[in-house]
């Protein structure tokens, strides 16, 4: 019996062991004994302090230099100062310089690595009251510099150091300058000697291992000063959950519901399986465990208010997915115009009449904006949203700022100095802070002591425009003429430029300092769409457009789009701006350019900016006029006199100028921009008498007033000319010159031949002299006539010529002949006597008659084929 009872006992207090042993291991995993992992907190309440700070225990060597280094560390933000500097290694502790050093910010990392740094940006924005591990390494055998965040490389440059590292001091915590201490928790602080390795930094990320560093350990002990301290297993770091995140809200109207997810930055769900509503049903139940209020019944985010049976998401009003519909609905009843999820399927439900409750799903905490109070510093102006108490939300800022619900009211204040700045206008839409709403300040705002200011508090992130119900649109949507917000918000307040108090709309902008010229450069765009000339009047009438380019260094422009179509400044605001005069030199009238209704001003964004109007609720981006510039466009009909050499006509080519001159202030303000100054022609080119070339443009900058040619080449048609001047004078010449192939003894039938192709040449001279512009000088068309008609005035000299030599070549003929002598026919009188005319019509001419007939064909031919030859090489030689 006694054994037994020993027995007993024994078995007795081996469980007891076992379970103590077990209680053991349980202790050290979860961080409870020397087996777990000390985490130093540095800060909590957010004030910053000179004497929050770690000082490390071990003496450091200041002769061990380092070539390579690798600092690695655990740290959890609470607020955020301009920055925090959670690690620095210093040759003595008044040395302000560090060696190494750590710098977080909410956007960008910075280390410091021998006095020398830069800035590294984040894709995203760090969290607070969250574990990050960051290391940063470098390898001066390659200058390879890399940057991890949760064992992620974000981060990688070539970077040459140039110089070891050394240091006997190390801390954490606190830096010089209190704007730039640490508040957060700070775990696994190691320095090495030389680079680690991504597989060993993700393995240090993830919790599989801690090692310490051989420079700069950890575990070797640290003095605290105002810095409280515990332990934590090694897992707890790597806890952070994935699970998503779920903000519930009571029974409300269905608008309360869709607004508030909305302006969370997330959506309603919307079940579309059995077991979705299954998942709903069995959260609620865990979330609302005292209350059947919201266990069931909520609302979802369909709508069929605009046709009824076509159900749609309200935030976009897009086709919704199937949902998992109750058995028998929707039931098509017509005022039932919303949707509520129940326990056995989701159903439509009349929506002005009734509450359900709400619930908005986040895969992660979300940062919210609080934008128009000129903060400049993302810690001051980025908010998480947090739901500490069901229905109830709170946003704590990464600064010194919470936006809070204290009773019935909104405030916005600082939790440091415990005091309040605004309180949210108590009419507010749906009395909640977010999207664009009105503050009443308590405490000093951009300038403002007093009063209401419109403030917005926006889950929209970079590149988003906030409606004022707090959705999000892409920015470049906002005012780009069609209404993407649902409250239309996104066209309201399109100013695309502001002007400084003393801007004068009568003096031209100074160039900026990137300009080499002391002068304003204005590029001159001539886009040419049509032109008539006038060869008569020496004018041309031209349509075209004419575009001034460039810069103004005193106006800000707001929210430009890379399409500069929707860049349009309004009238109002264009005709207060200051634009060059460029006057039209040879017109008759000299007009010049004019800003009117017909006249459109747009702004060309040529440099990207993230520059924020902080003093603006929304986002506005600012671009400078020093970097962006303003294009002036009209069109114009204007009638340009020509200065045209028709010595050459018709086979001529012309040139006819659009001479510019600008007339807003001398060459030492304005000059014309060298580079960008182009004309162009887009009309056709085959115009009634001519064929156009591509216009150039000449400027000359060294005169009083800048100028500009733009110069139209012409080249005519002669095809007019040829066929209606030179084919019927060359016809006539023809006819004139065949009359001396005439038998000579019919005068009367040649030189009429010859005279009437006079005439007519006569008479299409005086046509064509009418048709073209008097001038003092002879033109090639002139002189071919003026040629042929003297030609065809040769060949009637030439007849009569002939005509009187063809008298001495017949004997017994006398001066006096019969006035009238009848004439027999040849077959009728064989051997009568002959007149003396019948006797020239039938005998042969003498040697001499037919000499001065082959000279004058001869003459006549050589004569035209010199003078063509001389003719045609002098035009086209």
């Amino acid at each position: 019996m006694m054994f037994e009872d020993i027995k007993a006992h024994a078995t007795a207090w081996r469980g007891i062991l076992s379970i103590l042993l077990l209680l053991f291991l349980v202790v050290i995993y979860l961080g409870g004994g020397a087996g777990g992992v000390q985490v130093m907190e540095f800060q909590k309440d957010g004030v910053a302090t000179w004497w929050s700070v770690a000082e490390y225990k071990e003496k450091l060597d200041r002769n061990r230099m380092m070539d390579s280094v690798t600092l690695c560390g655990r740290f959890k933000l609470f607020f955020l100062h301009s920055r925090g500097t959670f690690f620095q290694l210093r040759d003595q502790p008044l040395d302000l310089h560090a060696q190494l050093k750590g710098e977080l910010w909410l956007d960008r990392v910075r280390p410091v690595i021998s006095h020398r740094w830069n800035f590294q940006p984040l894709e995203n924005k760090l969290r607070t009251y969250r574990w990050y591990h960051i290391c940063f390494t470098y390898n001066h055998t390659n200058h390879k510099y890399h940057t991890y965040i949760n064992g992620e490389l974000v981060y990688e440059m070539t970077y040459n150091v140039g110089r070891p590292i050394y240091g006997d001091y190390a801390r954490l915590g606190q830096n010089e300058a209190l704007m730039q201490s640490y508040s957060g928790a700070l775990s696994q602080v190691n320095v090495w000697d030389y680079p680690l390795t991504q597989d060993v930094v993700k393995d240090i990320a993830e919790c599989k291992s801690d090692p310490q560093g051989n420079y700069i350990s950890w575990e070797a002990g640290w003095t605290l000063s105002n810095v409280t301290e515990y332990q934590v297993s090694l897992p707890h770091f790597c806890n952070n959950t994935e699970d998503k995140i779920y903000f519930w809200f009571p029974a409300r109207p269905v608008d309360f519901a869709f607004y508030i997810c909305e302006a969370l930055g997330t959506h309603l769900p919307l079940p579309t399986t059995m077991e979705e509503i299954k998942f709903w049903f069995d959260l609620s139940a865990k979330t609302w465990p005292d209350s059947t209020y919201c266990r069931g019944d909520f609302w979802t985010p369909l709508t069929d208010i605009e046709e009824e049976g076509s159900w749609v998401t309200h935030y976009d009003n897009a086709p919704a997915p199937m949902p998992a519909w109750k058995d028998g609905e929707p039931n098509g009843i017509f005022y039932e115009n919303c949707a509520k999820i129940e326990h056995n399927g989701v159903a439509d439900y009349d929506c002005p009449t009734n509450f359900k409750c709400s619930v908005c799903e986040f895969q992660e905490l979300q940062i919210f904006s609080f934008l128009g109070t000129c903060e400049v510093e993302l810690r001051n102006i980025n908010f998480i949203a947090y739901q500490e108490e069901l229905g109830h939300l709170i946003f704590k800022g990464y600064g010194e700022y919470h936006i809070r619900k204290e009773g019935d009211e909104w405030l916005w204040v600082n939790v440091v100095k415990n005091t309040t700045i605004a309180r949210l206008d108590p009419d507010a839409p749906m009395g909640m802070p977010m999207g664009r709403r009105v503050w009443h300040l308590e405490a000093k705002v951009c300038d403002q002591m007093e009063g209401q200011r419109t403030l917005a508090l926006t889950p929209c992130q970079d590149n988003s425009y906030t409606c004022d119900d707090a959705t999000c649109i892409p920015l470049e949507n906002r005012c780009d003429l069609k209404y993407d917000c649902l409250d239309h918000s996104d066209e309201a307040d399109c100013e695309l430029i502001t002007k400084p108090n003393n801007y004068k709309m009568d003096l031209p902008p100074r160039p900026s300092s990137k300009h080499e010229s002391s002068s304003l450069p204005v590029a001159l765009e001539i886009i040419i769409d049509s032109t008539a000339i006038e060869t008569t009047k020496m004018n041309m009438k031209t349509t075209y457009e004419v575009r001034m380019k460039w810069f103004d260094n005193r106006l800000t422009f707001l929210n430009l789009k890379t399409n500069d179509s929707l860049n349009k400044v309004t009238h109002s605001s264009m005709i207060s701006l200051w634009t060059p005069v460029v006057g039209f030199i040879n017109t008759e009238s000299h007009q010049h350019t004019i800003v009117d209704l017909e006249t459109s001003l747009h702004l060309q964004q040529l440099v990207p900016s993230k520059q924020r109007d902080g003093g603006a609720p929304g986002e506005v981006v600012l671009y400078p006029g020093e970097d962006n510039q303003l294009v002036l466009s009209r069109k114009y009909n204007t009638l340009f006199v020509c200065d045209f050499d028709l010595m050459l006509y018709p086979f001529d080519s012309q040139y006819c100028d659009m001479h510019l001159r600008m007339l807003s202030a001398s060459s030492n303000y304005l000059e014309f921009n060298a580079v960008e100054t182009t004309a162009v022609y887009i009309g056709s080119k085959m115009l009634l008498e001519y064929h156009l070339s591509q216009p150039t443009l000449h400027y000359d900058n060294s005169g009083e007033f800048s100028e500009a040619r733009v110069r139209i080449p012409l080249t005519r048609r002669s095809g007019y000319a040829i066929l209606n001047i030179y084919t019927p004078s060359l016809i006539l010449l023809v006819i004139s010159y065949v009359s001396l192939f005439f038998r000579p003894h019919i005068f009367e039938v040649r030189v009429m031949t010859t005279l009437t192709a006079l005439l007519v040449m006569a008479t299409l001279f005086t046509q064509v002299s009418s048709s073209l512009p008097k001038t003092s000088y002879f033109k090639m068309v002139d002189v071919w006539l003026l040629f042929c008609i003297v030609i065809s005035f040769m060949v009637i000299i030439f007849h009569a010529i002939i005509d009187n030599s063809l008298g001495d070549s017949i004997p017994g003929v006398v001066s006096d002949l019969p006035a009238l002598t009848k004439v027999t026919p040849l077959s009728q009188s064989p051997s009568g006597p002959r007149s003396p005319k019948a006797l020239r019509s039938y005998e042969k001419i003498t040697t001499t008659t037919a000499g001065l007939i082959t000279l004058a064909r001869y003459t006549t031919l050589i004569l035209f084929v010199l003078f063509n030859i001389i003719y045609w090489s002098y035009i086209f030689g």
